[in-house]
């Protein structure tokens, strides 16, 4: 018994901080992209009574909008309330927990298992996601869903996985292409006679083919009904799909290295470079460790694909998948290489140092950051409803206050509180502003608030600050 609990103490102790993370959260309200994409969705279902498929141009992402279906399904039955909304993803952070585990069961020994699923969950930008309405949780689900069935070929439950994909999202389906890459590799022996493999690879797209077809019917019905696949050009966030030059695709290489490396990540680079230095390419004589090796430079190369040809498309949780596996490979080096006790030692207390502290990464006011992407954000909540009640104190109503993303929303579609006022838009001349840092503002803009508008009232709480501005006369 002892035993049993001393090997799943790391473990025991992730699932008391998932829980503890989670249940804090269950009063925050939509935060950044998901009141669009979830919130503007669920909302739209519910008051048409799912009388439409397709979304409006104002809010169609141009994806298959399951994911607001599937909230607004659930507030039909439990009502509308941010409680009910953030336990619509227990389901999915539960299966988060359960394929993780089972993937690090498959690479690691058990007397690991435990320790390496900490280091891989306490990454700053997973954790801050499942705090979140956000449907890039059920897409970390059905990817490690479907990664441990290719790695099990478990053909049925990898057919629903890929199909679950498409549904989630356009990167959904990045992703789904990754894993049939990641399957042909596993599961179809290239030794065989031409013929063979013919077959095999015959027999394996079956699994992918409804998928498929879900895609085609959606998008072929979508472009009947409105002209337009993916995005359009009057689309609010259309600016995120102009493409790049040449230069502009390899700024962003360096920007896709920097999220990569960002918010504590750095520290796991730094664990790997240092073992790289020590063992040379001996660390990857180990079967596994190359199988996770050739799983990372899959996804790292497939998965941005259709995120560098753009401006705009290269948030931090579009590239969950590609953490989560590198921090499974490091690990599986870092437990199976030949180092001593003392080095793996110091070498976990880096990784967890580094990505711990990387939730209070913060970088100067003219660079903008991805804010739901670390657990830094947290504050911002109560910050808000603290200014919105001084607002309120001092008489001062919201349609005179001019702010910005994702703060110009309608009321009720970040709080769900039946308030349906918001805030403007931010122009040069407005009487009062309402700024947090975690607005990543323009530096045009940002000039124009600290030259010509003074403070009137300053909110705090560790990294995350709210001002109220006002004119200068």
């Amino acid at each position: 018994m002892l035993k049993l609990i001393k090997d799943n103490l790391f473990y025991y102790l992730s699932l008391i901080i998932l829980i503890v993370l989670y249940t804090s959260s269950l009063q925050n309200s939509f935060f950044w992209d998901t009141i669009q994409l979830a919130s503007k969705h669920a909302n739209y279902y519910l008051s048409t009574n799912f009388s439409n498929i397709l979304l409006p141009n104002s809010i169609d992402s141009g994806h298959i909008p399951t994911f607001g279906f599937y909230l607004a399904f659930i507030w039909s039955i439990f009502g509308k309330s941010l409680i009910v909304s953030h336990l619509s993803m227990l389901p999915f952070v539960v299966g988060i927990v359960w394929q993780l585990k089972k993937a690090v069961t498959f690479f690691f020994k058990k007397e690991h298992v435990g320790i390496v699923f900490l280091l891989v969950v306490l990454d700053p930008t997973l954790l801050s996601q499942i705090t979140l309405i956000s449907p890039d949780i059920p897409l970390v689900f059905f990817f490690l869903l479907g990664l441990n069935s290719v790695l099990q070929n478990k053909k049925n439950i990898l057919l629903i996985s890929i199909l679950l994909l498409f549904l989630t999202s356009m990167r959904g389906m990045m992703v789904a292409f990754c894993i049939l890459i990641i399957d042909v590799f596993y599961n179809v022996h290239f030794n065989n006679s031409v013929k063979n493999i013919f077959y095999s690879l015959l027999k394996r797209s079956q699994i992918y083919l409804p998928a498929v077809f879900v895609f085609i019917f959606f998008n072929l019905y979508h472009y009947l009904e409105k002209g337009w696949i993916g995005y359009h050009e009057d689309s609010p966030w259309a600016n995120c799909f102009e493409s790049v030059n040449l230069k502009g695709y390899f700024f962003n290489i360096g920007i896709l290295f920097w999220r990569i490396i960002d918010f504590g990540r750095i520290g796991i680079w730094i664990v790997f470079s240092i073992l790289f230095l020590k063992y040379g390419k001996q660390i990857f004589r180990d079967k596994l460790t190359r199988q996770l090796l050739f799983i990372f430079i899959c996804i790292l190369l497939i998965l941005p694909l259709n995120m560098l040809w753009a401006k705009n498309l290269l948030a931090h949780r579009y590239l969950l998948p590609i953490y989560l596996t590198f921090s499974l490979l490091c690990a599986r080096i870092l437990f199976y290489s030949n180092s001593s006790v003392t080095l793996k030692r110091v070498l976990i207390g880096i990784w967890l140092l580094a990505i711990t502290t990387g939730n209070f990464w913060v970088y100067p006011d003219k660079i903008s950051q991805g804010w739901d992407s670390t657990l830094g954000h947290l504050p911002y909540y109560k910050l808000r409803n603290q200014a919105i009640n001084y607002l309120e104190e001092q008489e001062i109503d919201i349609d005179q206050v001019q702010s910005f993303f994702p703060n110009t929303a309608r009321i009720d579609n970040i709080d769900l509180n039946g308030n349906h006022k918001n805030f403007k838009g931010f122009k040069a001349g407005a009487e009062y502003v309402f700024y947090s840092n975690i607005y990543n503002i323009s530096d045009k803009d940002y000039e124009a608030l600290t030259k010509e508008y003074d403070v009137i009232k300053e909110f705090k709480n560790q990294i995350v600050f709210i001002k109220i501005y006002k004119k200068q006369k």
